[in-house]
């Protein structure tokens, strides 16, 4: 006996299989473009030597800042602080503790990119408040503000850091 598919499920099958022959778009452009919100806890620990190497070059031409100690201030006016206990080259590592009810301790590593004088930085502890920090240093390197955005829900809170 044969038996005849509904019209909808060979549509569906054929949709399928064209997604799965052809993707949903070209991904090799995107493959070596990196912004700050793409830097994660892996992302920073798995550069490849080609990203590292582009960025030292483009970078020798500016002194890279000395981010390393203890920055106070707020973050979504809260009492905040960020001690940066580890710098080597453009890379950084520390904790930062945020002062809500309860307090939020997190570690965080990052980097300091000189020509542009951004810097981002990611949360390494696993937390629902996980998330990406995208700010700019000032001039004269002292002060530190920009956008943290929670990975669970892309909510982003202000900070505003000075360096003591």
């Amino acid at each position: 006996m044969l038996y005849k598919f509904p019209k909808q499920i060979f549509t569906f099958v054929i949709l399928l299989l064209g997604v799965v022959l052809f993707g949903c778009g070209d991904k090799t452009e995107k493959q070596n473009e990196m912004s700050a919100d793409d830097i994660s806890p892996d992302t920073i620990s798995t550069l490849t030597p080609l990203t590292e190497e582009r960025e030292t070059e483009d970078e020798m031409m500016v002194s890279i800042p000395d981010v390393k100690g203890t920055w106070t201030g707020t973050f979504d006016k809260r009492a905040t602080s960020l001690k940066i206990t580890e710098q080597t080259d453009s890379s950084f590592s520390g904790k930062i503790t945020i002062n809500y009810r309860e307090v939020i301790n997190q570690e965080v590593k990052g980097m300091v990119h000189p020509s542009s004088m951004k810097i981002t930085m990611a949360d390494q502890l696993h937390s629902r408040y996980r998330g990406k920090y995208s700010g700019t240093l000032s001039e004269d390197g002292k002060t530190f503000s920009g956008t943290f955005t929670m990975d669970l829900d892309g909510t982003k809170f202000s900070y505003n850091l000075t360096k003591k």
